[in-house]
């Protein structure tokens, strides 16, 4: 009897490593004409992480062969992993097969298919709507007929999650959190989507103002490919967002110390800066408790290095409205504030009157007010500082300039600021409008 069973054991032990190593097989088309690229994607800590790509053929065909790396969810489509419309969740272990029509709308299964993904795929039906309008810029409709649709449908989600036996005990279990994060996603989502017209705290409905943040702040969300998203989304709703909570607040917030180091690594690798980077990485870095979590804050360091308190700046040289080119060096033996703006920018027009009484204060100053124009349109810009006769240097580099280029620019009013032997002193300065920046022009003219 014990030896039927030690055979039994292994029999089943050998199955279930078979079936791991088993590859599985997409075949897909597409209904109308085809996109040129498919992709397949892992998640990875929340994340996707691209495995493999397939180019349609004439008729709009594709297919992928692949072993999976471990069971459970991995997506399919034309989208990206920083923008997943189009992009359609599946569930393998090995040894499966997925066939798929793929269109603008969504996605349908066709011919043979795995119980879990027929499972799914019946979920992805029931909840199309609320993904649509929750998670879809294209969606125009407005939390009056929203609203009622999540209160009619939100006491239907458990049945829906138990309803589901593939015979997989695995899948059987995930399956009821996938329908509940699911839900959770699209209907917090539709909160902090554009809209033309949001709710009030008193037009809120009774799903939202007894929704729980706490109850998906939890390590599942690495697990689901909107984990990062809608870990963000769940703090916003966490420390109201209204109420301008610091980002230590923010932190503090989220019960998880892996997601604490999840949310404060996706925060760093926005840094502008090599100070900034540090200082978020000495009071945080307890946090980071993931190698993965790890490895991305060494890339972000080793990214930012170049913008590192005392490193050489960036040598430019771009023309005023006269042109005459201007260059770093021109200007050694003072401190350099570089402002990187464009007229079509509102934020930037914002800071012109301190620019200006700045420019002023310090007239008398070792230092050199550098207006730097990321314009597409010079002459533009020329009429522009012509007309409003902008005070310190103004220069053109255009868009797409190689300063922007040095600094990572992505976003505007940027301000550097570099000491009078032309090294920097933060490639993220504070603008005019802080008075943290006088300061710093205080400290670095004693230097």
């Amino acid at each position: 009897m014990v030896k039927k069973t030690i055979l039994l054991c292994i029999a089943v032990f050998s199955l279930l490593l078979t079936q791991a190593q088993q590859a599985s097989n997409i075949n897909g088309t597409f209904s109308a004409a085809p996109y040129q690229k498919v992709s397949l994607f892992k998640v990875y800590n929340g994340r996707l992480v691209e495995l493999a790509t397939s180019t349609p053929g004439s008729k709009g065909q594709f297919a992928f062969r692949f072993t999976p790396e471990y069971e459970g969810l991995y997506l399919v489509g034309a989208g990206s992993s920083q923008n997943q419309q189009g992009l359609h969740r599946f569930y393998f272990k090995g040894g499966e097969e997925l066939n798929l029509i793929l269109s603008k709308q969504g996605y349908e299964l066709t011919g043979k298919n795995s119980k879990e993904n027929q499972a799914l795929y019946a979920w992805d039906k029931q909840s199309a709507t609320f993904k649509g309008k929750g998670t879809s810029l294209a969606s125009m409709t407005t939390y009056v007929d929203f609203f009622p649709e999540v209160e009619g449908f939100k006491n239907k989600v458990a049945e829906i999650g138990k309803s589901v036996k593939t015979g997989n005990p695995k899948f059987d279990t995930l399956f009821p959190r996938i329908v509940d994060f699911d839900f959770a996603y699209y209907t917090i989502s539709y909160l902090y989507m554009p809209r033309t017209a949001h709710p009030s705290k008193e037009e809120m409905s009774a799903y939202y103002t007894s929704f729980n943040p706490d109850r998906y702040l939890t390590d599942e969300l690495l697990t689901l490919p909107y984990g990062d998203r809608f870990m963000s989304i769940l703090v916003f709703k966490k420390v109201d967002l209204s109420s301008r909570p610091s980002f230590e607040d923010q932190v503090a917030s989220i019960p998880s110390d892996i997601l604490k180091g999840q949310f404060v690594v996706n925060r760093l690798e926005g840094a502008r800066s090599y100070n900034d980077f540090l200082a978020m990485s000495e009071q945080y870095g307890k946090h980071f408790t993931l190698e993965e979590q790890k490895q991305r804050v060494s890339a972000v360091g080793a990214k930012l290095v170049e913008t590192k308190t005392g490193v050489p700046a960036f040598k430019f040289a771009f023309p005023d409205v006269d042109g005459k080119k201007i260059a770093l060096d021109d200007l050694k033996g003072k401190v350099i504030l570089l402002d990187l703006w464009a007229t079509w920018c509102g934020p930037c027009r914002a800071e012109e009157p301190h620019w200006e009484k700045l420019n002023e204060e310090y007239k008398d100053k070792a230092v050199a007010f550098v207006g730097v124009s990321t314009d597409q349109d010079k002459p533009k810009w020329e009429s522009y500082v012509k007309e409003k006769q902008l005070k310190g240097i103004q220069i053109h580099a255009g868009a797409g300039n190689e300063l922007s280029n040095a600094y990572k620019v992505n976003s505007i009013p940027r301000y550097i600021l570099i000491d009078k032997a032309g090294n920097l002193i933060t490639a993220d300065s504070p603008r005019p409008s802080d008075p943290k920046l006088k300061s710093l022009l205080d400290e670095w003219l004693k230097k």
